[in-house]
């Protein structure tokens, strides 16, 4: 898609937003960083990133409907009551979701998962997926550990993402030796929350994997062995850092661009490489997977 369609794509979804704002009864003021405010009963954020990559994959013609639906799910998300006394009733709402960092403005129960992102407890109801504040959580007595730990079982117990295996040079290439990646993937919100169980996909030794979470949907793993080359760990960093980026514009729910080192639950990010663009492997990574030393805790 040319740069010019694209953004006059996203001016009338933008004013498709204002006009379903309106309706509503709210005012709209454009926010840097792709989001608009509205005003009215309450203040609330609608991204607009999610919904321009949601409106690429339909017809033009389903714009309207589609902005309608998503604003008006954001508004009564909002002002519906929202009943937290009963802890024990709505426990099994409760899910922790991977936001970027920026979502947060010191108010929401979360708590730092990755450089630029961020863990937070939501209620997952059968209209909307609410992200929970501090003041919210706070009368129900529960630790941060319990609490979070709670939300992570809820999404463990509604089942595994779908896995597949792809060659990162592209399809019909794994047999010439091209590195093959572990994507994990499904319609929920709660792909990311799945690295914590990355080891019950797929064989990860004390040396981890390469990963990524571009999306809210989307989880990609390449794992890291000893024995592996120098030039496959930088093709294999390459290949996915492009396709991490691919994901990510793609969307929808972008999370990040960012390559990560997982080993031990930790994220560690991968820097620019010399050329500033690509990435460049984490030191200790390169002897570490060779075998000439061990990565001590």
């Amino acid at each position: 898609m040319s740069g010019d369609r694209r953004e006059g794509d996203e001016a009338a979804l933008d004013s498709l937003v204002v006009l379903a704002a309106e309706s509503l009864g709210y005012s709209c003021t454009r926010l840097p960083g792709d989001v608009m405010a509205l005003e009215g009963r309450d203040r609330l954020h609608v991204g607009l990133r999610d919904l321009w990559q949601l409106a690429r994959l339909m017809p033009r013609a389903h714009w309207p409907a589609l902005v309608s639906d998503h604003v008006t799910t954001v508004v009564a998300a909002v002002e519906e009551p929202l009943d937290l006394e009963d802890f024990g009733r709505i426990l099994h709402l409760l899910r922790t979701r991977v936001h970027p960092a920026e979502a947060d403005r010191g108010v929401l129960a979360a708590r730092p998962f990755a450089p630029g992102l961020i863990e937070v407890v939501v209620l997952d109801t059968p209209t909307t997926v609410r992200a929970l504040t501090r003041a919210q959580v706070a009368p129900w007595k529960v630790s941060e550990e319990e609490l979070f730990a709670l939300g992570r079982a809820n999404v463990h117990a509604d089942g595994p993402l779908q896995r597949a295996e792809r060659s990162l040079d592209g399809p019909g290439r794994e047999a010439v030796g091209a590195p093959v990646v572990t994507v994990l993937h499904g319609w929920t919100f709660y792909a990311a929350t799945h690295l914590a169980w990355l080891g019950e996909y797929l064989p990860i030794g004390p040396l981890g994997a390469l990963v990524a979470l571009p999306s809210r949907g989307l989880l990609l793993a390449f794992p890291l062995h000893p024995g592996q080359d120098e030039e496959t760990l930088t093709r294999a960093a390459a290949c996915l850092y492009e396709r991490t980026g691919r994901g990510y514009e793609e969307g929808p729910g972008s999370l990040s661009r960012e390559l990560y080192w997982w080993r031990h639950g930790v994220l560690t990010p991968l820097g620019p490489g010399p050329d500033g663009v690509g990435p460049a492997l984490p030191d200790g990574l390169l002897p570490a997977v060779a075998g000439e030393r061990t990565i001590r805790d």
